[in-house]
């Protein structure tokens, strides 16, 4: 089966001959321990949000705040280790206008870890995927492999991130993360950034993400971080939404629920 693998890449383009060697890397999975390893995973099923998202989802009026303002109470926005350079221009951001905004804003990794945003999590031997209610999709890797090779690597809104099992912990290191705001009006971090996290279930509905974030360029040293998320018990299912098509216009600088179509 192997060599057949390899043979079949071998005639292929370089881009769908990437995917055959990502193939062939775990064809020495057979069935058996396959399904060996999923039995020792955690079941992380349903839906999960952050404290800010909850506080966000049952708002019952919109003020016109800033967006720095908004988010000043969030772990992973409020007071990073930046050296005093860096320091400066966040302070300078913090005072943006005061204008009313919606958060269904498109974000960078890791501030989904702490964002308006509904998800879910799916656990395979290969890959942990986070999918989020906006349409955000984040992939863990957990089949062996290692980061990419510099060459092959590109800055994207969540980076690439590898992980493995300790226990019931899933150990994850994320590199390569697109460089700019966490957020709109929140001082970037640098292409630099690199992530570790520790995610493990506190609870039946409670789960946590223990996150160092180490920024050589933009940090004094580097930043721990807590997020911890709990069970949604009050919906059934995702429901994805954009700004365009939801049914939560601004009117006059108030939340509103708009009838069905």
């Amino acid at each position: 089966m192997r060599s057949a693998i390899i043979s079949v890449c071998a005639g292929i383009v370089l881009g769908v001959g990437l995917l055959c060697s990502a193939a062939s890397a775990q064809a020495h999975w057979d069935s058996a321990e396959r399904n060996r390893i999923f039995a020792t995973l955690p079941n992380w099923a349903g839906l999960w949000e952050s404290k800010f998202s909850a506080d966000s989802n049952h708002l019952s009026g919109y003020a016109p705040i800033s967006p720095a303002q908004f988010l000043v109470d969030i772990p992973l926005v409020g007071k990073p280790p930046y050296k005093a350079e860096w320091e400066r221009q966040r302070q300078a951001a913090a005072k943006g206008a005061a204008t009313p905004f919606k958060a269904c804003v498109h974000v960078r990794f890791p501030f989904l870890l702490e964002g308006p945003f509904m998800f879910q999590v799916f656990v395979t031997p290969e890959e942990t995927v986070f999918l989020y209610d906006n349409g955000e999709v984040r992939h863990i890797y957990t089949d062996g492999r290692k980061h990419p090779k510099k060459e092959d690597l590109w800055p994207t809104d969540t980076g690439h991130s590898i992980g493995r099992w300790d226990g019931s912990t899933l150990i994850v290191d994320t590199i390569d993360v697109q460089s700019g705001p966490l957020a709109p009006g929140i001082v970037e971090l640098s292409d630099r950034a690199h992530f570790m996290e520790r995610v493990w279930m506190k609870g039946p509905n409670r789960m946590e993400d223990d996150l160092t974030i180490d920024d050589p360029v933009r940090f004094a040293h580097p930043w721990h971080v807590l997020t911890v998320w709990t069970r949604v018990l009050d919906q059934d299912r995702l429901l994805p939404y954009d700004c365009d098509n939801d049914r939560n216009p601004v009117v006059n600088g108030q939340i509103t629920i708009a009838p069905p179509r």
